[in-house]
């Protein structure tokens, strides 16, 4: 998968959750880039390619933090 559809596919989450995207602002490492939600890291690798079963951890992670942090403003 695209590094660029990988980004496009966790803001589209984060929007379906209430979450704010820091997509534009990431804290950039050697070879990943942190994404925060709810102050958890979600790791990016910056390749321009990133294996399929990859991008499906990193998307399941972030979903799931994505709706712990929404439920967590609810209350």
């Amino acid at each position: 998968m695209r590094r660029r559809e990988l980004l496009a596919q966790m803001s589209r989450i984060a929007r379906r959750h209430g979450i704010a995207s820091d997509k534009d602002h990431p804290v950039h490492g050697g070879s990943h880039d942190k994404f925060f939600v709810g102050g958890r890291p979600v790791e990016v690798p910056r390749h321009s390619e990133i294996v399929e079963y990859t991008a499906r951890g990193i998307l399941r992670v972030f979903e799931r933090m994505c709706a712990d942090a929404a439920e967590e403003e609810e209350r």
